[in-house]
């Protein structure tokens, strides 16, 4: 495993769907504040006030790279899976292998876009721009179970406490959460 590869990780619980990381990302690639040019977007749920968004995860047996007909799906040194422009004939086919729906298309060229960490950063500008909940953060791909994990395992601790925790709190003198 390349150390030096990242990914976004992405919690929809703490997204609002303010689109600051679509703005973002749309200045940094091409000076416009549209989100047709981001390379991350935010699926709304406006009946269940739920945002989700939705980036390249740089799967690790990438599906993209493998139905491209061109090889126009590579790899670079951040982990980013991105598309070589030169090779790119916008056939679409990474769009529907994508199981997160990640590939865009870009308005102007007709082919398909996806995050590529913006080239290096240490802190990608739609990560910068999530200051609101911190719904988006950059982490080390081997860090990602851990991330994601220590979520769970607060959910699971407030949900499914010990039977009888209130009795035994009271007879130890401390809380179980």
């Amino acid at each position: 495993m390349n150390l030096k590869e990242k990914v976004i990780v992405i919690d929809p619980d703490k997204c609002a769907g303010c689109h600051s990381c679509e703005m973002a990302c749309s200045m940094k690639h091409f000076s416009k504040c549209h989100p047709n040019y981001s390379r991350v977007r935010i699926h709304e749920f406006r009946d269940v006030n739920t945002f989700i968004p939705i980036t390249c995860q740089a799967c690790d047996d990438a599906p993209c790279m493998k139905v491209c007909p061109m090889g126009a799906r590579v790899r670079i040194e951040s982990g980013a899976v991105v598309t070589n422009d030169d090779a790119c004939i916008g056939c679409r086919a990474c769009v529907y292998a994508c199981p997160m729906g990640a590939p865009a298309v870009n308005p102007e060229t007709g082919k398909t876009m996806t995050c590529n960490l913006c080239d290096g950063e240490e802190k990608p500008w739609c990560v910068r721009a999530c200051t609101m909940q911190g719904a988006l953060q950059c982490v080390p791909k081997y860090q990602v179970s851990r991330v994601m994990g220590r979520k769970f395992a607060w959910t699971l601790r407030d949900e499914y406490k010990p039977q009888g925790a209130k009795e035994e709190e009271q007879k130890f003198g401390f809380s179980f959460g």
